[in-house]
């Protein structure tokens, strides 16, 4: 395998364990030097470091906030409507109906 290509390996620690794993990349890239592009690209999926990847990830991330959040919010006691006025509109007429009669 070329020089340079080892070199831009060894200072990638992901495609460094990539290699290591798949052996077979060894053959290809001493036989094509040119498909380190595709080495590239086959790293960023084994280590699941692509778009979509981290895509999903965050959407993991939003479905387990939004489940806590549900949570809480159950967890959480609601006042009696009965007990208290809706609106602060219906407080002030029920003030002045009272002081009318």
């Amino acid at each position: 395998m070329r020089q340079e290509i080892m070199e831009m390996i060894r200072k990638n620690k992901d495609w460094h364990e990539y290699l290591r794993r798949e052996p077979s990349w060894y053959r290809l890239l001493g036989r094509n030097p040119q498909r380190i592009s595709s080495f590239e690209g086959a790293s960023l999926q084994y280590h699941k470091k692509t778009f979509p990847d981290r895509l999903g990830r965050l959407n993991d991330g939003l479905q387990v906030a939004s489940a806590l959040m549900y949570m809480m919010q159950s967890q959480i006691p609601q006042s009696s409507a009965a007990n208290e006025p809706a609106t602060d509109t219906e407080a002030k007429t029920s003030e002045m109906n009272e002081n009318n009669q």
